[in-house]
């Protein structure tokens, strides 16, 4: 069988301030180790002059990689975000985000050209274990790490903007460093002056809330750690705002029974058996019947500084914050100044959230006017919200997500792509089931998204 050629493209223009790259130098070098050929694309785009990857091309020039614009050479090819349809080779394999298993309706263009151009497509966020839990989880975590700092930036902008000087002012945003050590040891010398010298007389006690404990709510924590910190649960929250200590900040995290309650009318035997539920009895029946909730928000508005938004949202639940019930709280408390959107789902759980990008970040919403401003105003909700935070840590996030991918690389590179179907292939079996596409046709799995390209011309 003829051996594999790698190929490793560069982010399109249109991902914008991406230089994150699906294989690193070192990672590169393991697999010329092999003897197996790699081309890669200039890390500068030639219609532009922009760099588009953080590692520059001599790095893997160094381990034997070719440098070259056109990579029709190569029969797999390695990227991260989705891919502009005019750059989509035909009969190729193709590794990226592919963001189309949903039905997404932005990318259905792209997912018909590869089918019309017999693609091979493997998502990366399908490669998941027996128990459907995700293998390729670096970004998420990153998305937290970033969301983390930019949010105690916008915390500190935010409040500089209403003249008050506090602790905050010193975090940078995560780009003006995009290294992660760097950043934390500037969250080292915040945390010491926190202890000394508090974080400001002119607000209560700071909460901070994570609203879900998923991976990006992880990442998020991990940063917020660094930090002198108390957790709190729910029903500590007004104790603490009212008597808490300046020297500490506080953690709040939720889960879905703090998130959501039982709306009034629900029938009274379901609220009865509701009642008799322990937490993740109650999470499961949420998930399984959420018409019957509501956001508990209004519980937690008045105390809290900042939210951190890091849980996953579809139509089909409830909102957190609507435009309507954040307008009812906000008339009451303005204690709010930031909602860190790190999941970044535009008009979902937050319903006034947008994509903010790392050039401009943050928007300020007054709830009372349903008006919005670009950057940091007196009045209002401040919301960070930046569609690509693991972009702020590009070398660190790369080399994350080669850890994710470096257990498969040896299947990946060894298979069969010219084998009629994917099961022939001798693909990884996590790897198999990532696979969209094959040659052009959907895979079992995924045969009911041949109706998302119904009416795509």
């Amino acid at each position: 069988m003829k051996k594999n050629i790698i190929g490793i493209r560069r982010e399109d223009l249109s991902k914008k301030m991406e230089t994150r790259v699906a294989i690193t130098p070192a990672f590169a070098g393991r697999i010329t180790a092999k003897q197996s050929r790699i081309i890669i694309q200039p890390a500068v785009n030639p219609e532009t002059n922009e760099k588009k990857r953080i590692f520059p091309d001599t790095k893997y020039q160094e381990i034997g990689a070719e440098i070259n614009e056109s990579l029709k050479d190569a029969n797999l090819i390695f990227g991260i975000k989705e891919i502009d349809i005019d750059k989509i080779l035909p009969n190729k394999v193709y590794f990226i985000f592919s963001h189309t298993h949903k039905g997404q309706k932005k990318n259905r263009k792209m997912l018909k050209t590869f089918v019309d151009k017999k693609c091979t497509l493997i998502d990366y966020e399908l490669i998941t274990n027996e128990r459907n839990i995700r293998y390729i989880t670096a970004f998420t975590y990153f998305a937290g790490y970033a969301g983390m700092i930019d949010s105690f930036w916008a915390l500190g902008e935010r409040l500089k903007a209403e003249g008050i000087v506090s602790r905050f002012q010193k975090v940078p945003q995560s780009i003006e460093k995009a290294d992660l050590q760097v950043l934390k040891n500037i969250l080292s010398d915040v945390g010491d002056e926190i202890t000394q010298k508090g974080t400001t007389a002119k607000l209560p006690p700071m909460i901070f809330c994570f609203l879900g404990s998923g991976k990006t709510s992880q990442g998020a924590q991990e940063i917020f750690n660094d930090l002198p910190h108390v957790q709190i649960t729910p029903d500590q929250v007004k104790d603490i705002y009212i008597r808490g200590s300046r020297n500490f900040i506080y953690k709040l995290v939720l889960s879905i029974p703090d998130m959501y309650r039982l709306k009034a009318d629900t029938p009274e035997e379901i609220q009865l058996k509701y009642k008799e539920m322990n937490k993740r009895e109650k999470s499961d029946f949420y998930l399984a019947n959420p018409d019957y909730f509501e956001s508990n928000m209004d519980i937690f508005f008045p105390y809290v500084t900042v939210f951190l938004n890091c849980i996953v949202w579809s139509p089909k639940y409830p909102k957190l914050f609507t435009r309507d019930k954040t307008e009812e709280w906000y008339s009451k408390s303005r204690t709010l100044r930031v909602i860190g959107d790190i999941s970044s789902d535009p008009e979902g759980g937050v319903e006034f959230s947008k994509d903010t990008w790392i050039d401009n970040p943050v928007f300020t919403y007054n709830p009372l006017t349903r008006t919005e401003v670009d950057g940091f105003s007196k009045e209002g909700i401040s919301v960070m919200a930046v569609t690509n935070l693991p972009c702020e840590f590009p070398a660190d996030a790369s080399s994350a997500f080669n850890k994710n991918l470096s257990d498969f690389m040896e299947g990946i590179i060894a298979a069969n792509y010219h084998a009629k179907t994917v099961k022939e292939s001798n693909l990884p079996p996590a790897i198999e089931k990532a696979a969209i596409l094959w040659k052009g046709g959907f895979t079992p799995t995924f045969e009911y998204m041949q109706a998302f390209l119904e009416g795509i011309e």
